[in-house]
């Protein structure tokens, strides 16, 4: 289990999204495809709103 700083928050859904390696020369031709990028894009989009169709939000009072 890697110890990220980034995704330590334990009241928050957090990912970390690798999508690929730059020191990879297929990945990064990959990369430099703008249309390769929109389905990346498309990819993340569908996980995030499926986890959130699947979790929703608990409705938190916060005092101000």
């Amino acid at each position: 289990q890697a110890g990220f700083a980034v995704l330590k928050a334990p009241d928050i859904p957090s990912v970390l999204i690798e999508t690929a390696f730059i020191s990879n020369p297929e990945e990064e031709a990959k990369l430099n495809s703008s249309d390769y990028r929109e389905q990346l894009a498309d990819a993340i989009l569908r996980g995030i709103r499926g986890y959130f169709a699947k979790n929703p939000p608990l409705a938190r009072n916060r005092e101000v």
